[in-house]
C-alpha cells in the first residue's frame, strides 16, 4: 500500500474519532441540561447553561481524583 494512502486512512480514522468524540460530548451536555430541567421546568437558559458547565467542571474534577 502507497504512503499517502496509509496516511489518508490514519487521517480518515483520526477525523472520526474526533467527531465521535465531539459527538459525545453533545450527548452529554444534552443529558445534563435534560435533566436539569426536568428538576427546574421553569428555569431560564442563562441559568441553565451555567447549571451545565458546573456540573461538567465537577465530573471533570472526579475523574482527575480517582
Amino acid at each position: 500500500m502507497p504512503k499517502a494512502t496509509l496516511k489518508e486512512n490514519e487521517r480518515r480514522l483520526a477525523e472520526k474519532r474526533v467527531n465521535l468524540a465531539i459527538n459525545m460530548s453533545d450527548v452529554c451536555v444534552r443529558i445534563s441540561s435534560d435533566a436539569i430541567r426536568d428538576k427546574n421546568p421553569r428555569i431560564k437558559e442563562e441559568e441553565l447553561l451555567e447549571l451545565v458547565r458546573e456540573k461538567i467542571r465537577y465530573g471533570r474534577r472526579r475523574t482527575r481524583e480517582v
